[in-house]
């Protein structure tokens, strides 16, 4: 008899082939590596067939590991379906206020899902604070926060979310100006410090992207001074939908996206709600907004 794999085995491996290894995967679920990889053997030992293809430099799926995550994702997907519609039964029985702390490129989304929020629970109402303190989860200060980075607090719930992809843009004026652009002649739109160093930044400047005449401190200063012909910037694909990608030799990391909240907080029915509510509207976004090229789920 065929042997099926349960959601919990699911899950572990859907996060090792987030992740790429075994002690990554463990702290997105809180558990020891040790144990993440003895499970995982044991399924394979089930299954008769390796999932995973395991090296120093991490792990990687075979064919019928990479079946399995399908499995694992639309699995994943069933399951927030059914809790943001378990959760809608409550409608206006909730009531409550919900903080949540996001960076200037998440507002749209943040926003979006308050809108249909509150229409759904009129007893409620969202906070939106746009600033990229991580720390304010940890001192209880935001009930929920949107982030790029793993910062590891045992003490938070990270939910994955999908993968932001970045490319260089420009404005089809800019380009009409200077037809024969490069790398080495562009304008960059650059992002003050501590922004300056974010991967995607410092693989642009590595690329010959350096000349550097304007300077911002803000996400949407650079896009506007994008639209406006200023120059050209790196960019994630789902805010520079009117613009011009160029460079497309530049390799560009994506940043992972996290949804993160704290256990307490989850026990609010109103937190919750928004909670599994703002996790669909991010999955919506980065899905339909990357072509579904990146993982979505």
């Amino acid at each position: 008899m065929a042997v099926q794999a349960n959601w919990d085995d699911l899950r572990l491996l859907l996060a090792v082939s987030r992740r790429g290894s075994f002690l990554q995967a463990g702290q997105l679920l809180g558990i020891a590596p040790s144990t993440l990889s003895r499970r995982l053997s044991q399924l394979e030992a089930a299954l008769g067939e390796p999932l995973l293809e395991r090296g120093v430099e991490g792990c990687r799926l075979t064919s019928r590991g990479s079946s399995l995550v399908e499995v694992a994702l639309a699995a994943e997907a069933g399951l927030r379906r059914q809790a943001v519609a378990d959760l809608s039964g409550l409608q206006a029985e909730l009531s409550g206020s919900v903080l949540v702390s996001a960076g200037e490129g998440f507002s749209s989304r943040v926003l979006e899902a308050a809108r249909r929020f509150t229409t759904a629970h009129p007893l409620c109402s969202v906070e939106l604070q746009v600033a990229a303190d991580f720390h304010k989860i940890v001192r209880g200060v935001a009930d929920i926060a949107v982030r790029t980075v793993h910062l590891g607090e045992p003490s938070l719930i990270y939910r994955p979310i999908g993968r932001l992809a970045y490319g260089v843009f420009a404005d089809a004026g800019y380009l009409e100006r200077f037809p024969d652009l490069t790398p080495a002649t562009a304008v960059n739109i650059a992002l003050l410090p501590p922004l300056d160093v974010l991967p995607q930044m410092r693989a642009a400047k590595a690329a010959g992207l350096e000349r550097t005449q304007i300077s911002v401190s803000s996400f949407a200063a650079q896009l506007e001074s994008v639209r406006g012909g200023l120059g050209v910037a790196v960019l994630p694909r789902v805010l520079a939908k009117d613009l011009i990608e160029v460079f497309a030799q530049i390799d560009l990391p994506d940043m992972d996206v996290y949804l993160v909240t704290r256990p307490q907080a989850l026990k609010q029915a109103h937190i919750k709600c928004f909670f599994a509510l703002l996790e669909q509207v991010l999955l919506e976004a980065l899905c339909v907004e990357n072509g579904q090229d990146h993982l979505c789920a």
